[in-house]
């Protein structure tokens, strides 16, 4: 297995810092905006694009989403799949949402953020934020803010590892050598 490190921890929290200038820039001013993370690492990076925020829009409602029951593929991962828990800190009726996640890949896994997301009420707007959008979609989904897009290549699979769980941030490109479509998204 080969690893290319794509961005470094500098690097990482530069795309975050670019991700949330798109974000203030293309979100109304007095829009009711809450973030909302996909478990497990697009919640870290929400919570860091919300404390970016925060100089300019204050303390903003941000949440987690676990969409481990909403998954199309959830008979084939295995009998007892981990189930997280679901953080919606306030309501979303008539909110701007922006669902957070690392990599874009399929558009599977947005596909079932939207429809639990839908469980928790009618939003205003929803827009998509990704750190990197790595290409290969098989759903028509695309992100409104990217803070990296390439085409990875059959066998390549991106890791973003988050200061919370993996110690530092930063983007890698693994090489597995197997076959396209081995990365779950």
């Amino acid at each position: 297995m080969q690893i290319q490190t794509l961005f470094d921890s500098a690097a990482t929290q530069q795309l975050i810092v670019e991700l949330s200038e798109q974000i203030d820039r293309a979100v109304e001013p007095g829009a009711h905006l809450v973030l909302i993370g996909i478990h497990r690492r697009g919640d870290s990076i929400a919570a860091a694009i919300a404390a970016a925020l925060e100089p300019t829009r204050g303390t903003l409602a941000s949440g987690s989403l676990d969409i481990s029951l909403y998954r199309d593929d959830f008979g084939q991962i295995g009998s007892l799949p981990q189930v997280g828990s679901t953080t919606i800190p306030e309501a979303i009726d008539d909110a701007h949402v922006v669902i957070i996640d690392d990599v874009l890949f399929t558009g599977r896994t947005i596909r079932a953020a939207l429809n639990e997301l839908a469980d928790f009420g009618r939003a205003g707007k929803i827009e998509l934020c990704v750190l990197v959008d790595r290409g290969g979609r098989q759903l028509p989904i695309q992100p409104d803010y990217a803070g990296h897009r390439f085409q990875a290549q059959p066998g390549q699979e991106v890791s973003v590892r988050v200061e919370d769980l993996d110690g530092a941030w930063g983007v890698d490109l693994v090489g597995t050598g197997g076959a396209a479509g081995a990365e779950a998204e």
